[in-house]
């Protein structure tokens, strides 16, 4: 005998044609919930296709639209580093640039 373990705020919500129309990413979401609390999981697989049944009921896709002329393999951004990184680094190499011009026999200043 299954478990009812369904909250009454999602029952309401998945009951109400209105409601789940207007937000069919929760709908799946509370329904999915849910049939795992009942210890009746929905497998990756399985969710893939639920998601592909809800795109022909609805009409809506979720795909992202991929520009072909663009570059297809851009570099990503340097990470930024930190100003106390960028700092240390600073004074690490005016400090080197010191003691080398020291061991030369110039000025430090």
């Amino acid at each position: 005998m299954p478990r009812k373990v369904i909250h009454p705020e999602e029952a309401a919500f998945l009951t109400d044609p209105d409601a789940a129309t207007s937000d069919h990413v929760k709908r799946l979401d509370i329904w999915l919930q849910a049939k795992a609390r009942q210890g009746h999981p929905i497998t990756a697989e399985a969710g893939n296709r639920l998601h592909d049944l809800d795109q022909r009921i609805t009409g809506r896709s979720d795909f992202v639209v991929v520009d072909p002329q663009g570059d297809p393999d851009p570099t990503p951004p340097a990470p930024a580093q930190p100003e106390p990184e960028t700092a240390f680094q600073r004074r690490t190499r005016l400090i080197r640039a010191a003691i080398t011009a020291r061991r030369s026999g110039g000025d430090a200043a």
